[in-house]
């Protein structure tokens, strides 16, 4: 967990999702059917599969309210408490150190596959928490292992506001997020590298719309080899599930004039029920690169501001140290011998010092 000190140097592209799932994973016990929080997902998987009409796509076993109070013997309870108390701990440090780190250009982009997972999944936890309102205790047992109110959410705004301006949020982007749709029509769009790794798992069973992966393409060349667009399309999935929130729950708002998010503790949450199905893009795709990129930055602020100042404000200058001349000592000449007394001194002679003292380096000529 060294990254948390030292975030730049933390590798986010490579890593990101990677430490996104392996966390979630934890949380949920490594699926575990008696952990509360997969019990939460399940069943709010099928009230959404439900209301959806998705019976396709229905997980296999669906656990009802009552499983949350079969859990494991008491002597057990104790120590799953604490380990999900330690997952959910480093989940969200390791989320808050994304939002909170320094907002350049390159880490945007670099954090932006990390940001969209992390986005849907705390989407999803939200739901969640909707679908089981009804039952106190159910409803307890999340918020207890994951409570959206836990979430440093002006962070959260901050990040997304820092993203618009390298990103702008159109009004097609706007309207798929109030209405739940995807971004792209069907057969458009390709998977992004990171869906792959999601594609799945128990709260990310609406995460994508019906043949999101059903594609001709080399699988093994879509989970490896970003195009020019991947950065355009991440950074629109990321503001994506920015804006469901902001729309859905009470957590964030968007103010649709100045194109901010901020958040509102007031706000009231949402009485429209949404479906939950993810995003698309109008965009055209760029070709393609062989090479994964690197720290090129391939976001850039709109042309109407100058292309310095997404990072004008990353770094303090300091003007470098005038060296001062140093003097070297008058050498000693016979006639100050004899003005003051001292015995007569022989031309000094360079020696070679010896390695160990006075920590000096030797280089010779």
């Amino acid at each position: 967990m060294s990254f948390l000190r030292q975030p730049d140097a933390f590798r986010w592209h490579d890593c990101g999702v990677p430490l996104a799932v392996a966390n979630i994973s934890a949380m949920l016990g490594h699926g575990s059917d008696t952990n509360p929080l997969r019990i939460a997902f399940d069943f709010a998987n099928q009230r959404i599969n439900e209301r959806t009409r998705l019976s396709a796509s229905a997980p296999n076993h669906v656990a009802t309210p009552s499983s949350v109070r079969s859990g494991p013997p008491e002597a057990k309870y104790e120590e799953t408490r604490r380990l999900l108390q330690v997952s959910k701990r480093i989940t969200l440090d390791s989320f808050h150190t994304a939002v909170r780190c320094r907002p350049g250009i390159v880490f945007i982009q670099d954090s932006l596959a990390f940001m969209g997972v992390m986005l849907c999944f705390i989407h999803f936890v939200c739901q969640a928490k909707r679908e089981t309102q009804n039952d106190q205790e159910l409803n307890m047992s999340l918020c207890l292992v994951f409570g959206p109110d836990e979430i440093a959410w002006a962070d959260v705004a901050g990040y997304l506001n820092h993203l618009v301006r390298l990103r702008p949020v159109t009004d097609r982007l706007v309207q798929c997020a109030k209405q739940g749709i995807w971004l792209k029509k069907a057969g458009e769009g390709k998977p992004l590298p990171e869906d792959f790794s999601i594609r799945g798992l128990v709260w990310a069973y609406f995460a994508f719309c019906p043949g999101w992966f059903d594609t001709d393409e080399d699988k093994d060349w879509l989970r490896n080899v970003e195009m020019a667009s991947t950065h355009t399309a991440r950074a629109d999935r990321a503001l994506y599930y920015g804006l469901r929130l902001a729309f859905e729950t009470p957590y964030l708002s968007f103010d649709s004039t100045s194109c901010t998010f901020s958040t509102d503790p007031v706000l009231a949450p949402s009485n429209t029920t949404q479906t939950l199905q993810p995003l698309r893009t109008n965009t055209a795709d760029l070709p393609a690169q062989r090479a994964v990129p690197g720290p090129n930055a391939q976001l850039s602020p709109p042309s109407s501001a100058p292309a310095s100042s997404a990072s004008d404000g990353d770094y303090v200058h300091v003007p470098r140290p005038t060296k001062q001349a140093q003097t070297a000592p008058a050498p000693k000449t016979w006639a100050t011998v004899v003005k003051t007394g001292s015995t007569p001194m022989k031309a000094a002679r360079l020696t070679k010092p010896k390695l160990g003292t006075d920590n000096m380096r030797v280089v010779d000529p």
